[in-house]
């Protein structure tokens, strides 16, 4: 069995001519005043509980803070000097964004690098020659501690990085740094 559709003619008809009278200034003041009103009337009623404060004691669980971390679990450090270093370089001219080098830098150090990133940005002329790092100096005073010296050719001239990397959560984090 098969059906059929069947359209019936489309109909136009005119919209009513009907438009709302317009408002006096009496009637605009009254609706006003009603709307103003009754958003007083809800806010006098509102109250916001007062915030409940625990007071404990200053120390963290050891076991959900940063941990440290032994030198054997750590990568070799005098190649990873070299790469961070060449990184804290490239963000210190504007080359490379600070957000790029967040996870391996502590929140110091992070604000001294982004400081002279600005001044970079600030000065507007890009470095004619890339950053390089020439040689790498490691000692090692504690297990999981790191203390380079590093000797890199930045801003045209050669000069010195100091840097102090710290094993913590499976990785060197860059606690201390210097440029001379």
């Amino acid at each position: 069995m098969t059906t059929t559709a069947i359209a019936h003619p489309l109909e136009l008809r005119p919209a009513s001519g009907w438009t709302p009278p317009p408002l006096d200034e009496h009637a605009v003041d009254v609706l006003y005043d009603e709307v103003v009103t009754a958003a007083r009337s809800r806010r006098r009623h509102y109250s916001q509980p007062a915030l409940r404060v625990l007071v404990g004691d200053d120390r963290t669980d050891p076991e959900f803070g940063p941990q440290p971390t032994t030198a054997g679990q750590l990568p070799e450090p005098r190649a990873w000097v070299h790469r961070l270093a060449g990184a804290l370089l490239e963000c210190m001219t504007g080359v490379r964004s600070t957000n790029q080098i967040a996870r391996w830098v502590s929140p110091l150090v992070r604000e001294r690098v982004t400081a002279r990133a600005t001044i970079a940005k600030r000065r507007g002329a890009r470095p004619l020659h890339r950053s390089l790092v020439r040689r790498v100096h490691i000692c090692e005073p504690d297990d999981g501690v790191v203390e380079a010296s590093v000797v890199v050719q930045h801003d045209g001239r050669v000069r010195a990085l100091a840097l102090r990397l710290v094993g913590v959560d499976g990785r060197w984090l860059v606690t201390a740094m210097e440029l001379g």
